[in-house]
């Protein structure tokens, strides 16, 4: 099942272009926010449909073959360092686009989308400090730069 970011957004708002929309997931009790030029789709994908990468960082859980692409699908519980994250039946992935930078293609495992909201919602620290009490701005510094590097196993005789 896909959804697009268009509808995500009411239909009839007017009110804010793309660039000051943010997509709210939920992560845990935190609330990780996207920016809405960043995100492609949404997406559910069975676990059966992930190819488990097992020479890799944990925070990449597999990749999933979608459209013909692979892609990478990394878990926000582990990235924001929450409890450990095991993959359920079926995951909700945010898949970034080009906007995303090096993180295009990606697709971040979060617990649910809750919705969306405007910049001047948000609380304004956020975009200082990437987080506030409760909620945490995806931002590519986020994930590791090894992270797309295998894991070696060292055998010491």
């Amino acid at each position: 099942m896909t959804t697009t970011i268009d509808n995500l957004i009411p239909v009839g708002t007017e009110q804010a272009s793309l660039a000051d929309r943010f997509i709210l997931t939920q992560v845990e009790r935190q609330t990780l926010v996207f920016p809405a030029t960043w995100v492609a789709e949404i997406l559910r994908v069975d676990r059966s449909q992930i190819l488990n990468l097992p020479f890799y960082d944990s925070l990449l859980v597999g990749i999933a073959n979608y459209n013909g692409q692979m892609t990478p699908l990394i878990a926000a519980a582990r990235l924001l360092e929450l409890e450990q994250f095991i993959v359920p039946e079926q995951v909700i992935v945010v898949r970034l686009n080009r906007a995303a930078g090096q993180l295009e293609n990606v697709g971040i495992i979060v617990d649910r989308v809750v919705g969306n909201i405007t910049r001047p919602e948000l609380p304004a620290d956020l975009f200082t400090t990437s987080r506030s009490e409760s909620m945490v701005m995806m931002h590519s510094v986020l994930v590791p730069t090894g992270l797309w590097q295998p894991q070696y196993w060292s055998v010491n005789n």
